[in-house]
């Protein structure tokens, strides 16, 4: 009975990383618009230390998904703004109109919060002189952004930008050695040998939304957390480059029905 359920470990993982994902947007209830996420990313872990030394990292690439909600106090807390022409936005007033700031809105009246959960793969590759060490792991990861607003105009869409904060539990993963005898895997949260579960970091996205309500953005996230396994001078830190296609919920779950 043991041995089936290994052998299924990482289906009923990712089942189960699902599942949450699915419970965090029922959660978010109190937002004011929430939103599909999927991107494509560009990851490279950042070693450090002696044994890394004179061994350049190499780019990986994975998908992610994720879902997110947005809060504040002004217009821009939510896209239910938007006209009926899917290629109008909508005033401050309600009316159809031109997108230029009012005078009377405030720094804060156009910032807004973007807040979610996401699944995410990250990971590392470097050759150290004999062989290549391959390392990819996935992760839930709530997050966080502070996010300033501005409408172009002639409703042309809007811009956005600012930081944001990441944590993140390792779910799996696997390292994979191979040199020219051959090769062999272990995984990657090993508790011998693997990296630290835990992760937390910075992050940066700008983008620009659509007139429709799509969302084209470009994150950086800067993982501050060592998680290098063991003690020692080595260190690794996560990085990646996320560019992230968001459309809202209500219209994705619109389109499914209408099937």
């Amino acid at each position: 009975m043991i041995r089936p359920f290994l052998q299924f470990r990482w289906l009923i993982l990712e089942m189960a990383g699902l599942c949450c994902l699915l419970l965090s947007g029922s959660l978010m209830s109190c937002t004011s618009s929430k939103f599909g996420n999927a991107s494509a990313d560009a990851i490279s872990d950042d070693f450090k230390g002696p044994s890394y030394d004179d061994f350049p990292a190499k780019l990986l690439f994975g998908l992610n998904v994720c879902i997110f909600g947005m809060a504040g106090t002004g217009k821009h807390a939510s896209t239910s703004t938007l006209s009926a022409p899917a290629n109008l936005l909508v005033s401050a007033t309600g009316l159809p109109g031109p997108m230029t700031p009012n005078a009377q809105d405030s720094f804060l009246d156009h910032v807004t919060y973007l807040y979610g959960v996401q699944l995410i793969g990250k990971g590392g590759k470097y050759f150290d002189g004999f062989g290549t060490s391959t390392s990819r792991r996935t992760y839930l990861e709530p997050l966080a952004y502070a996010l300033y607003n501005y409408d172009l105009p002639n409703n042309k869409g809007r811009l956005f930008g600012g930081p944001g904060v990441f944590a993140a539990y390792g779910l799996w993963g696997k390292i994979k050695y191979s040199d020219p005898r051959g090769s062999e895997s272990y995984p990657a949260f090993d508790k011998t040998a693997g990296y630290k579960r835990f992760d937390a970091g910075l992050g940066f996205m700008v983008g620009y939304q659509l007139p429709q309500e799509i969302r084209l953005s470009i994150t950086r996230e800067w993982g501050l957390v060592n998680i290098e396994p063991g003690g020692g001078s080595d260190k690794t830190f996560s990085r990646a480059w996320s560019l992230n296609v968001a459309y809202p919920l209500q219209k994705i779950t619109d389109l499914f029905r209408k099937k």
